[in-house]
């Protein structure tokens, strides 16, 4: 069972249109992305952490150096990059940017406004999620 659960938060001031959506986000507009990425785990390093808040940080904040006031669609080389998009781009880039600590990785939340949020996980990372194997 997982018992401690870490959350470090940033954002991005990035554009990104949605092609070929009948609506104002076809057309190119603009959000503040507010970034949330979750570790879980039960054991405590020599140094009573789950793992040091500066290395996710960091990490998080090299995943995001190339987006932040950027077209996102033209940096991540996507035609359609939705916040669902971007959740779990991110989530592997921090999945691959975490190194040891990439097992504790369980979610990766963006938010495009304030009311509007996706989270991405992978089921496997959810042991009540998962199926009860007999």
């Amino acid at each position: 069972m997982k018992t401690f659960q870490l959350k470090v938060k940033s954002h991005i001031d990035a554009a990104h249109y949605i092609k070929d959506y009948r609506g104002k986000c076809s057309r190119m507009h603009g959000h503040r992305w507010e970034i949330e990425v979750v570790l879980e785990g039960s054991q405590l390093n020599s140094l009573n952490m789950l793992v040091d808040f500066s290395i996710v940080k960091d990490s998080l904040g090299h995943a995001l150096d190339n987006l932040d006031h950027y077209v996102l669609n033209e940096q991540l080389k996507e035609e359609n990059v939705t916040a669902e998009y971007l959740a779990k781009w991110l989530y592997e880039e921090m999945r691959r940017r975490l190194d040891d600590e990439s097992s504790m990785l369980s979610e990766v939340s963006v938010w495009e406004s304030p009311e509007c949020c996706i989270t991405y996980y992978e089921e496997s990372d959810y042991e009540g999620n998962s199926q009860i194997q007999s």
